[in-house]
């Protein structure tokens, strides 16, 4: 039976002396709750400008919750206690009919509401019963990048003292510079910690430019998949990182880290030369410096120093927003969640309100009247940018910048042409609590307290012996059952989704 609004608004006839007048009480704003469910999100109310404008276009009154920590979203499931809407990339959790609201159900139920996902965005977000919950972010299809010259990829970034590197004629042109700039610093500077990282983006920018990835599946040179662990390559990474330790290149407090703002405020405290995070750091980490009154900045390494740099690209989706079943307004959410998913709503949350915060030029690349990559004290009074990526698709983040000459921009433009894309791999799902998704949690489990033992082994010949230990023990595990799980799925999904984007794209 088709849900409708709760009328709230009364009609009451009142007799009033010598006027005789109608009071009709307003029909009330709909309210609804976001849960958001990343501890880290920059924001925690929906405030600002931007955000504020989104809710005035929808009709209604959007209060967040930011998660407090990563259990919060598996108690509220489990407890049937849920906000209206949950932005989370735990699709696990939440594609289940008994949990959240089938978008491909709600399509037919509010066609007053234009929602129109095309087959290909359809097909790679459908979960294992058929039906379709969410639109998960950072996806585009190869049809859509064809609309557009200019498509920047981002991804992890290296940075460093301009400063210093100045002072010491250091140099960033292949990857044995890093040592030798290192070996340099930590002469020159021996208090300073040489290199800093972040906890969440750990290394990445070395596994990018070795050509190698660091989770999930990849695509063999035979067209099979593998399991990460198992490339060719990979104990090249671990140890240099570990040569890099051992060399006193790298602290070792930095791996007790739980926390991005701690990295940062070694680096923006002047106690770091160089420091492994994401493209974007060096930028934001620049705004901070500035806001502080100090005169060093940081450069970014904006050119690959590899011919082997790869960026793997194996995403369908990430978070999206899914409507749940204790949802008290159902249109209103649905209402709501299909302005947030089309492109006007996805370039009023992401670039802000056009006219007042961006223009378009003449091939409809915005044009800032802020700094895209400024950090919260810029974005955050009108709340821009944060609140897009619930939603955005990967044209909206894509070409954001294609008008900038930050280094964040022009280290994106570089890495575009070493992009790998495959969303097929990132359509390869393992099933709630299936033997398939225990082995994958153990193993990400183990190579995360592995891997702090690798590269902190106290010699070269420790570290291969503890890189050997976890391929060891994730055979035990059963990785190669998700290798069989893999190779099993992945031919079809992938002849089916060539099928389904073809046909889009005619």
């Amino acid at each position: 039976m088709k849900r409708k609004m709760t009328a709230l608004a009364m009609t009451a006839v009142m007799a009033v002396p010598l006027a005789g007048q109608v009071t009709v009480k307003a029909e009330e704003t709909p309210k609804l709750t976001i849960f958001v469910d990343e501890t880290w999100w920059p924001y925690e109310k929906w405030e600002g400008a931007v955000p504020e404008e989104f809710a005035s276009r929808v009709g209604a009154d959007i209060e967040v919750i930011r998660a407090a920590d990563g259990n919060q979203l598996a108690l509220m499931v489990s407890g049937g206690d849920m906000p209206d809407i949950i932005c989370s990339n735990r699709y696990q959790y939440l594609a289940d009919e008994s949990v959240c609201y089938p978008l491909d159900e709600l399509i037919d139920e509010y066609p007053q509401y234009t929602f129109e996902p095309d087959e290909t965005y359809r097909f790679v977000n459908t979960a294992v019963d058929g039906h379709f919950y969410t639109i998960g972010c950072g996806f585009s299809p190869d049809y859509e990048y064809a609309k557009w010259d200019k498509i920047l990829v981002e991804g992890p970034g290296f940075m460093y003292r301009q400063d210093i590197a100045d002072e010491l004629e250091l140099k960033f042109e292949t990857l044995d510079d890093l040592d030798n700039a290192f070996a340099a610093v930590k002469e020159a500077y021996p208090d300073m910690t040489t290199c800093a990282f972040n906890c969440a983006h750990k290394f990445n920018w070395l596994l990018q430019q070795m050509g190698l990835a660091g989770s999930g599946y990849v695509e063999a040179d035979d067209g099979t998949l593998q399991w990460w662990l198992e490339q060719d390559g990979l104990l090249d990474y671990y140890k240099k990182v570990n040569e890099w330790y051992r060399n006193g290149y790298i602290s070792a407090e930095n791996f007790a880290y739980q926390s991005e703002d701690e990295t940062k405020e070694v680096c923006v405290g002047g106690k770091a030369f160089a420091n492994f995070g994401y493209d974007n750091h060096a930028d934001n980490y620049n705004t901070a410096i500035a806001t502080n009154g100090d005169d060093f900045t940081f450069s970014l390494v904006t050119n690959e120093l590899s011919d082997d740099c790869k960026q793997f690209n194996t995403g369908c989706g990430g978070r999206g927003l899914y409507i749940t079943k204790s949802c008290k307004n159902v249109e209103a959410a649905y209402k709501t969640l299909a302005y947030a998913y089309s492109d006007e709503g996805m370039k009023l949350l992401m670039w802000g309100i056009e006219g007042e915060d961006y223009t378009l030029d003449g091939d409809g690349y915005p044009v800032f009247n802020y700094d895209f990559q400024g950090d919260n004290s810029v974005l955050q009074p009108r709340g821009l940018k944060y609140w897009g990526w619930m939603v955005h698709n990967n044209i909206v983040t894509s070409i954001a910048e294609a008008n900038s000459d930050s280094q964040t921009a022009e280290d994106r433009k570089n890495l575009s042409s070493h992009t790998v894309v495959n969303p097929v791999i990132g359509m390869i799902r393992f099933e709630t609590d299936s033997d398939e998704a225990n082995i994958q949690a153990k193993l990400n489990e183990m190579c995360s307290n592995q891997q702090t033992n690798i590269f902190m082994a106290d010699s070269e010949e420790a570290c291969e012996a503890a890189f050997n230990e976890m391929l060891d023990v994730a055979k035990q595990i059963g990785m190669e059952k998700l290798d069989e799980y893999g190779n099993a799925s992945y031919p079809e999904l992938k002849a089916e989704y060539e099928k389904v984007t073809e046909s889009v794209a005619k």
